[in-house]
């Protein structure tokens, strides 16, 4: 979110004149999201029958994460931003060694002068899962509690915290003079880890509150959740509603009146924007995708303080080697072709079970898991358009299964803005492309 307090405008009629000075006119910075990080001392290869059950089961490139963060992290480094965001799932499943050597290599950057932020994700704290396959034998492997993550990514956002929420893991940073970032903390882990989300009661007025000490201080604030605060295609809090806060509308309309206007997200691994307009203000919800998931996007944000103006561009990640990826093929294409395979796995699981419970020689007869998967696959890349054979798939599905029609349909219908290139006018919350 972005607020300079007592201006007409954002940075400009303040009576501080002194205090908007002292903000760079150009704040730039990177979001990579949901790296998944997993060891490799934690397994070997060939993956023993535990891990590869687990691998077909998912959408995410585990095996290649090292190469994958190490590659993305170079990238980083040569554009030099300001700051690094990371919203959430750094981990496989909340291993200590993982988040101890994800850790270290965020202290490389740090090292070279750009600061690193991150939240945890559903997958990070006190999560149960946290194993390693390792031989023929699959073993339980510490994990973290709050506190613990809290220490090991003390140079992440929590030593240098200039507000602090005691009810979650939410923080306030200063990265740059002149520019909070917030990190909210909506994830369920007292009990073992879940992947649904909310804020407390409790959270949500410290959340408040710091939207308020902002305006006061005449900070410009930035804001970032693992979880989406908005619906990035119509019915997602329905058809997956793990994937965005509870009661998610009224909280983003609230935090939106307040002063909430841009809220940067992950969790569903898909490169989208979203825009909610209230009666007195907007919000955005900016997820990025995820590193281990095709197009394996990150992006880059310019955000002009004189202009008013927050440039968001993408980027995808390539040139990853690993001993799993063909000679010759490129690390985008063997990224399609994992997720291409992976999300038709998993839709064929999704369809069969409630609430569609589809007869699985009707799936395979139909193709439904081929239609599926592409709908997702094009949600993961963003600025999705369906094309004419698409738009037929739809029309099959819902005449022969009305229940799915209506997803499917949604899934597709890209709502706006755009999601991998947009500038937004922070003043009145216009969004144009280049």
């Amino acid at each position: 979110m972005l607020i300079m307090a007592g201006c007409i405008s954002l940075f400009t009629g303040c009576k501080d004149e002194s205090t908007a000075k002292e903000v760079p006119e150009d704040v730039t910075f990177m979001i990579i999201s949901d790296i998944h990080y997993f060891d490799p001392s934690l397994f070997s290869l060939p993956a023993n029958a535990d891990f590869q059950t687990y691998l077909v089961s998912d959408r995410k490139l585990i095996i290649e994460s090292s190469a994958i963060l190490k590659n993305v992290l170079a990238i980083v480094l040569n554009k030099k931003p300001d700051f690094l965001l990371v919203p959430g799932d750094l981990t496989k499943d909340g291993e200590e060694i993982s988040h101890k050597v994800v850790a270290a290599l965020f202290e490389e950057l740090t090292q070279q002068g750009i600061k690193v932020l991150v939240i945890p994700g559903n997958h990070d704290v006190n999560n149960p899962a946290a194993e390693s396959y390792l031989g023929n034998t699959k073993a339980t492997v510490k994990n973290v509690t709050a506190t613990e993550f809290a220490s090991i990514y003390g140079k992440c956002g929590y030593n240098n915290a200039v507000h602090k929420d005691p009810n979650s893991l939410s923080y306030v940073s200063e990265p740059v003079n002149g520019v909070w970032v917030m990190g909210m903390d909506a994830c369920h882990y007292s009990a073992g880890s879940e992947t649904v989300g909310s804020l407390s009661t409790q959270t949500q007025t410290w959340v408040k509150s710091m939207i308020s000490e902002a305006k006061k201080q005449n900070k410009i604030l930035l804001s970032m959740m693992h979880h989406g605060i908005l619906e990035h295609f119509t019915g997602q809090s329905s058809m997956f509603s793990e994937y965005v806060i509870s009661d998610w509308d009224n909280i983003s309309t609230t935090l939106a009146e307040s002063g909430l206007n841009v809220v940067f997200t992950g969790h569903f691994h898909a490169q989208d924007i979203a825009k909610k307009t209230t009666s007195s203000s907007f919000i955005y919800d900016i997820e990025t995708g995820s590193t281990v998931t095709s197009p394996c996007p990150y992006r880059m944000v310019t955000l002009n303080t004189v202009k008013n103006t927050m440039k968001v561009e993408t980027g995808k990640i390539d040139g990853v080697t690993y001993s799993t990826i063909p000679t010759g093929m490129s690390f985008q294409n063997y990224a399609k072709t994992y997720l291409k395979d992976g999300m038709k796995t998993i839709s064929f699981y999704m369809l069969s079970m409630p609430p569609y419970s589809i007869p699985t020689t009707y799936i395979s007869a139909l193709k439904l898991d081929s239609i599926m998967s592409n709908a997702f696959i094009a949600h993961y890349a963003g600025d999705e358009t369906a094309t004419i054979n698409d738009q037929t798939d739809i029309q099959t599905v819902t005449a022969v299964i009305p229940l799915l029609g209506g997803p499917l349909q949604s899934v597709w219908s890209d709502l706006a803005p755009k999601d991998n290139a947009i500038t937004i006018q922070l003043k009145t919350g216009v969004a144009t492309t280049e």
